[in-house]
């Protein structure tokens, strides 16, 4: 049925309302809300601890709680590890590292970017000037004609009038990009400092390790000596010479072993220095260094603006939705300007003379038809980003709970592990004494005393290692925590 143009008409004037309701919606950006997460109350504690136990990481208390921290992750990172030469090493790798470099490049990289698109909200002004003399034929080759133009001024090219917001917003995933590349900086700084401190600890238990071989060589080769001395009297056998080489020999086999570890930790720390592969100067002892008495981890929910990987998927995920709206916002009709003021003539001569002055201002409207779907599909683009946002937040926050308890059952089990493994280190100092005055009386054999010297030079190793792995412990909760961040710091 045909509609007559009056009804037509009518029908327009009713839809134009209409579509005006739809702009206006389109234009309202929603608001940000965080994805749910499940978060922890209190931190996973080993099952074997009790409420109130000295060596839990939540209820451990000292004499005057009042001087404690709220957080370890509250400390500068110069009063985790009290060593001034460990400082030293960590100023001169902020100073120098290139990832930290890097990331801080990345961060003038999306200020720059973000200046980009914040330029897009405003006007340009551009000086121009033209001239131009050509020559028309006529019908009449006598007619011919010589015309000139010339105009000089000041032009704004076409500027988009941001009117439903969508250079806005595109503005703001351009912030939120900053905002993450600052974050993951921080978590750059934070990681560096955590990783010289490691491998500063693991140079001392190296450190430490070596001095425990040299001094079980020196003792080895003197028992070689009285071993072969016995033998030479009849007292013992060739076998028990045979077994003291053997100890010997792999005493300066771990000692050479130990050689290598040193050099690469050396050249491992010396690259996140910014130096090249070299020898690391140190005067600290491994058993010189005294753990926290406890440890204070705050609330899991201080977690989600404290650490930098969380504030950076977070700003990504702001970002994203940004984009998004962007996107759904370019369906939307589109208003540039361009205008322009100066002087015009048709005689370069007279150009700046009195009423030559011209303006110009042309406003257009631009409204997308048909594109082949490219402005759907950047919709969807923008939908899916956001969804992989979503879930890389939640992942994040997911990994950071797990590095936090795993770093608590560390320090935890770590301290327990210590204390058993002096114990055990004591008791074969002693077994070895005894085993060899049995032995030089005759009363025990050269076995019980080639594994009396095993055990202890293993259990001397171990306490070393596990005294390194108890303090990399507190350097990996103070990292899982969020410590050294500058927003951590205040």
């Amino acid at each position: 049925m045909s509609r007559s143009p009056i009804a037509l008409t009518m029908l327009k004037r009713r839809s134009l309302p209409l579509i005006a309701v739809a702009m206006l919606c389109g234009c309202q950006s929603a608001p940000f809300v965080a994805p749910a997460i499940d978060l922890p109350e209190t931190w996973h504690r080993p099952p074997e601890a009790q409420p109130g136990d000295a060596r839990t990481g939540e209820a451990r208390l000292l004499p005057n709680p009042d001087a404690l921290p709220d957080s370890l992750a509250t400390l500068p990172w110069h009063a985790l590890l009290p060593i001034p030469e460990l400082h030293a090493l960590i100023d001169a790798a902020l100073a120098a590292n290139a990832d930290l470099r890097i990331a801080i490049e990345r961060i003038e990289l999306a200020r720059a970017q973000y200046g980009i698109e914040r330029a897009a909200l405003f006007p340009g002004i551009d000086a121009s000037a033209s001239a131009s003399r050509e020559r028309l034929p006529g019908f009449d080759p006598r007619e011919n004609t010589i015309s000139e133009n010339a105009s000089v001024g000041l032009t704004m090219p076409a500027w988009e009038i941001d009117l439903w917001g969508r250079l806005e917003a595109r503005t703001e995933a351009a912030r939120r990009e900053v905002l993450a590349n600052a974050a993951l900086a921080d978590g750059v700084r934070t990681s560096l400092i955590a990783q010289v401190s490691s491998l500063y600890l693991e140079l001392l238990d190296l450190d430490a390790q070596h001095e425990i071989t040299r001094r079980t060589i020196d003792g080895r080769r003197k028992a070689l000596r009285l071993t072969r001395a016995r033998f030479d009297e009849g007292v013992s056998s060739i076998l028990d010479v045979r077994q003291a080489e053997s100890l010997l020999a792999g005493s300066e086999q771990a000692l050479a072993d130990q050689a290598r570890r040193i050099a690469q930790t050396e050249n491992a720390l010396a690259v996140l220095l910014g130096r090249n592969p070299g020898t690391i100067r140190r005067a600290s002892h491994l058993d010189t260094l005294t753990p926290p008495a406890q440890v204070t981890t705050g609330l899991p929910s201080e977690l989600l603006q404290r650490r930098p990987d969380i504030r950076a998927a977070e700003a990504s995920l702001r970002g994203a939705g940004a984009n998004l709206d962007a996107a759904r916002k370019a369906f939307l009709p589109r208003i540039t300007l361009t205008t322009l003021l100066g002087f015009a003539t048709t005689d370069l001569a007279q150009l700046f003379d009195s009423g030559r002055q011209a303006w110009s201002l042309q406003p257009a409207v631009g409204l997308p038809l048909f594109d082949a779907g490219r402005l759907r599909s950047g919709v969807a683009a923008a939908e899916a980003q956001q969804r992989i946002q979503v879930e890389q937040y939640k992942a994040t926050i997911r990994q950071a709970f797990r590095e936090v308890s795993d770093a608590l059952v560390a320090f935890e089990q770590l301290s327990r592990q210590r204390d058993a493994t002096r114990k055990v280190v004591h008791a074969n100092r002693e077994r070895l004494r005894v085993t060899n005055a049995r032995y030089l009386a005759g009363i025990s054999s050269y076995f019980e005393v080639i594994d009396a010297e095993r055990q202890l030079f293993d259990s001397e190793l171990a306490l070393s290692q596990t005294s390194r792995l108890l303090h990399q412990s507190v350097v990996q909760l103070y990292r899982a925590l969020g410590g050294g961040s500058s927003t951590a710091q205040g």
